[in-house]
């Protein structure tokens, strides 16, 4: 092994990584030794510990770098070009943790002082004849095995890239080189590089949880046919005054920069993206020289050109929609500039863009609040807190307020008892822990929850592990009535008593509150939903909320008279709605929408599922809600859309529901007499189903809902996201689909 290693003591103290503040004062452990040269052997760079690195590192093909937690490798300030080159073959495996993550820096702290990594892969590129020479180390990359696996980057922070070897060689954070879909990197911060953040040469690999901050040329590049998945994408670049250099695109984007339909064409797939500019009249966003691109759900703001589209064959791409590219749910501080004017500022809002949105994220914090997958391993810039989000549980006897703007992890159940508020303000992001513990949120009887967002800063709840059942929800108990026998009942998470006689009663407000992950299963009984509302009165308000992928129901009403507007529901794997124990509270502009299984990788159940009561079907007082502006769209199974049972009875207005085989079902003599009678006012009225009615006990039957007022059957009904959010303008901006 012709690798040069400095020898000093084995033994070193552990190290602990630097946090998200850039005021951290620890020194870090002095280096143990200094790497260099050829790596013809597999190496270890061990837990905790320093190292210099001084020249190039070069992994030769069959050899593995592997770099644990907590690892800091310092390119040494002398006259030797720094960076690590993993040739084809090789592998890297540098596997930090958000508590401690692998930084790689330099003695001198300024942008360009060192080379970056460079990963040359096995995978397409679409340069001349297939393959080609990396810009720093000369190393052959390309092939034609797009699953090619060179290894592992997570939890890594590179500082102070881009050193330039010559006018047309500056090296960025990481360069991937036809780098396959085998390789496996999320948790990579580029920070104040003299180059690009990370660029791809081609390749298919994914990316995942990504962060450049202040690299003076572009934040992101690609070029050479890259059609990997980029998720969770950061940049963001402070103004020429503070940094003393200026920075280039967030997004600078080719397919072939010698022939822009070199094949297979660059067509990357990006998904949650935050790009934040550096205040500078020039471009955000570029796609040129024939790229394609798949971009959803991405804010672009601080440059005077946001988003420029370039060359024909990119502008005709997403005109088409050639090969899936497009633009979609992507909103801008500005306008899109066309150099060809055929994707223009028309179509792009065509496809449920917006131009001249207000969009600032002034700190670090503010960005923090939307991506808490950044806490505790990334830097920050200026002189903001970025301290580890606060841990909250337990039982709240006084007053608490969450501040606005910061990241809350739940650590186990929070309780707020009788007397006592919690307080969230605007864009707070609470994120439960995955852990042994059960997440939920309780508010008991004369408890209050204020929970204000606003449309530009929602208040997120979400989890570590995001899948659909990660955490318990929301749950409110009210002195409202409830049918439940007795006239009182238990919540089922929390045991915590609800009902009363007080339908005017008080628990709160709720406005702007996105729930994403809900459902924790704390046996087969007791699933969580979204929020429940357990005998909930009108005094409380409740408006624009979402339950994002749940495993139990988005919302469940038992009993209560709470109203709630402005409530959209996606993709919970049981009922989107859900009520019983005699709601008979308003619901007005209600969304539904369920992916199908193929995509989302479990079922969906109802689209609404009400009962009055399932132990008697004729408890008093009866639930009877009245339901007004409704867009509610199946999985395109053949089960139920909206089942009305056991007793309930409705009054809905102006509704069209349609993705079931069933879509909409009326079971129980109780429930079809009084739609058939218009019993306390119950009817369906100005409603549009994709099917006919299905009557249980043909009582209520496709013929009487045919006979009410401006009901109709069209089977070509059909909405998809974005023109669910075309109709309904009150979701820009808030909700996640």
């Amino acid at each position: 092994m012709a690798l040069a290693f400095g020898m000093c003591a084995a033994g070193t103290a552990g190290f602990t990584a630097c946090s998200d503040d850039d005021d951290v004062t620890t020194p870090p452990t002095p280096p143990t030794e200094t790497l260099g040269g050829t790596l013809t052997e597999n190496l270890t760079l061990t837990q905790g510990s320093t190292y210099r690195l001084s020249g190039a590192l070069t992994v030769e093909e069959g050899v593995t770098l592997t770099i644990e937690p907590g690892v800091r490798i310092v390119a040494v300030d002398d006259d030797l070009v720094d960076y690590i080159l993993v040739k084809q073959g090789a592998k890297i495996n540098a596997q930090g943790t958000a508590e401690n993550p692998i930084v790689m820096t330099s003695e001198l702290e300024e942008a360009g002082a060192w080379g970056g990594i460079h990963i040359c892969g096995r995978a397409h590129t679409n340069a001349e004849g297939g393959t080609g020479s990396s810009e720093i180390g000369n190393a052959t990359y390309g092939g034609n095995d797009d699953a090619d696996n060179s290894g592992t980057l997570r939890y890594i922070r590179l500082e102070y890239t881009g050193f330039a070897f010559d006018e047309e060689h500056e090296a960025n954070g990481i360069s991937f080189y036809g780098v396959g879909n085998g390789t496996t990197v999320d948790h990579c911060q580029a920070y104040k590089g003299s180059d690009d953040g990370f660029e791809f040469f081609g390749g298919s690999v994914n990316v995942s949880n990504m962060v450049v901050t202040d690299c003076s040329d572009d934040s992101f590049d690609w070029t050479e046919g890259w059609n990997g998945r980029g998720t969770n994408l950061v940049a963001v670049q402070e103004s020429e005054d503070v940094l003393g250099y200026a920075c280039d695109c967030l997004i600078e984007a080719d397919n072939n920069e010698n022939n822009n339909q070199a094949s297979p064409v660059a067509n990357p797939e990006l998904t949650n993206l935050i790009l934040v500019g550096s205040g500078s009249d020039t471009e955000g966003v570029r796609l040129r020289r024939g790229t394609y691109v798949r971009m959803d759900n991405a804010k672009i703001c601080g440059k005077g050109l946001p988003l420029v589209v370039e060359s024909t064959y990119t502008e005709q791409a997403l005109l088409d929609g050639t090969d899936g590219a497009h633009i979609s749910n992507t909103q801008l501080s500005g306008n899109i500039t066309s150099e060809n004017g055929i994707y223009t500022s028309t179509e792009f809002q065509e496809d449920g863009n917006k131009t001249y949105q207000n969009i600032s994220y002034p700190t670090y914090d503010a960005v923090l609040a939307e991506c808490p997958w950044m806490a505790g391993w990334t830097r920050s810039w200026g002189t903001t807190s970025t301290e580890a989000p606060e841990e909250i549980s337990g039982t709240v006897t006084e007053n608490m307020t969450l501040a606005a703007g910061k990241t809350y992890r739940l650590n186990g159940a929070v309780t707020v008892e009788a007397g006592a508020t919690l307080t969230i303000e605007p864009g707070v992001r609470v994120v439960a822990v995955n852990d042994d513990l059960v997440d939920y949120i309780l508010i008991k009887q004369g408890a209050k929850i204020d929970a204000r967002g606003t449309a530009d800063s929602p208040i997120v709840m979400t989890s570590e592990l995001e899948e659909a059942g990660a955490w318990g929800g929301i749950h409110i108990c009210g002195y409202a009535h409830t049918n439940a026998e007795g006239g009182t009942g238990s919540s089922e998470i929390g045991n915590a008593t609800y009902g009363g006689n007080n339908d005017a009663d008080n628990s709160g407000t709720l406005q702007y509150v996105r729930l994403e992950y809900t459902g924790y299963a704390f046996d087969e009984e007791h699933e969580a939903n979204g929020i429940s509302f357990y005998g909930v009165g009108s005094g409380t308000t409740v408006d624009h909320c979402e339950a994002y992928k749940g495993s139990d129901d988005g919302f469940e009403f038992f009993g209560g008279s709470v109203n709630v507007s402005n409530m959209v529901v996606v993709s919970c794997s049981d009922d989107s709605f859900d009520w019983t124990e005699g709601w008979n509270g308003r619901g007005t502009n209600l969304v539904a929408y369920q992916e199908a299984p193929a995509t989302l990788g479990y079922a969906c159940d109802c689209l609404i599922e009400a009962d009055n009561n399932e132990n008697n079907n004729q408890a008093s007082p009866v639930a009877n809600p009245e339901l007004s502006n409704l867009i509610l769209v199946g999985s395109g199974s053949n089960t139920e859309g909206v089942r009305l049972r056991r007793g309930t009875y409705v009054r809905m207005d102006n509704a069209q529901i349609c993705g079931k085989g069933k879509a909409l079902v009326v079971e129980s003599t109780y429930t079809e007499q009084a739609l058939l009678d218009g019993t306390d006012g119950a009817h369906i009225n100005n409603t549009v189903i994709s099917n006919a009615v299905d009557s249980e006990n043909g009582i209520y039957t496709n013929d009487a809902f045919l006979a009410d007022e401006g009901n109709s059957v069209n089977t070509e009904l059909n909405f998809t996201p974005e023109s669910i959010q075309a109709a309904c303008s009150w979701m820009t901006g808030w909700t996640k689909f």
